[in-house]
């Protein structure tokens, strides 16, 4: 029996789908698909490249800086910040500029040494390319910020531990680190989010840090949600006194 003919779209299909979950093809949405955002592509000095979505504030006025969130997302792709940031309430409450990087499922923000390998880290990458927004943009070196969910939460501890100096508060939730790097991160304002059902990242990764970091020297501020699963940041992201908060840091202090 003559075997039906296939057509050659459905190779390419399969074979685009394919690099698609092994993770050799990033396309992630805007952040909760606001219009806000525009796409953005950063090739670092070592060829290695970063696509991102970028939120200006709404009015830019000449001669004014701005304050900048580095928005790392989760291993699912979400990034609830941005995506809170870019609602027409907070756009109009805090003009700010929000840099939110993409990875494929074949990439990771950063993991703690001891961890070993998960994935290629992209956070230098995107360090890099948040340091050439400050050049580019009328960004406010003294009020840069840092926050991610679950994978971004390891992300915002890792950025810390990477380049303290770059960032005037950060906010992680539901992550974790290496707790011999709370030194590194002492003297950044930090307030750590976590839930105390969380069954993805056990809670401990945060009482650990929140632990290492005082006894380094450090005042981090720490908010545990009793009876909440992984997805703390829902409430965190959701609650003004967050903002608030994170938006009163800065270096200049």
């Amino acid at each position: 029996m003559k075997r039906p003919r296939v057509s050659p779209c459905v190779f390419i299909f399969f074979a685009v789908f394919a690099l698609i979950c092994n993770g050799q093809i990033t396309d992630v949405a805007p952040p909760t698909g606001n219009a806000n955002f525009q796409k953005k592509e950063f090739t670092a000095k070592d060829g290695g490249k970063l696509s991102y979505w970028l939120m200006t504030p709404a009015a830019v006025e000449p001669g004014k800086k701005y304050p900048l969130v580095l928005a790392l997302h989760g291993r699912g792709g979400n990034t609830d910040a941005a995506g809170t940031l870019g609602s027409d309430e907070l756009r109009t409450k805090y003009p700010c500029f929000v840099m939110a990087p993409a990875v494929s499922r074949a990439e990771t923000w950063a993991v703690p040494a001891a961890a070993g390998s998960r994935g290629k880290p992209m956070l230098p990458v995107a360090l890099e390319a948040l340091e050439k927004l400050k050049t580019d943009l009328p960004i406010d070196a003294n009020r840069v910020y840092v926050t991610g969910q679950s994978m971004g939460g390891y992300g915002t501890f890792g950025a810390l531990a990477a380049s303290p100096q770059t960032f005037a508060a950060a906010m992680p939730i539901c992550g974790g680190w290496d707790a011999a790097d709370a030194a590194k991160m002492k003297d950044v304002p930090i307030w750590v989010f976590h839930g105390d059902a969380d069954a993805t990242v056990p809670i401990e990764r945060s009482r650990t840090m929140v632990e290492a970091i005082k006894k380094a020297g450090g005042s981090p501020k720490f908010t545990e949600y009793p009876g909440v699963g992984h997805n703390s940041w829902l409430k965190a992201y959701a609650a003004s006194e967050t903002w608030d908060w994170l938006f009163a840091q800065t270096k200049a202090k």
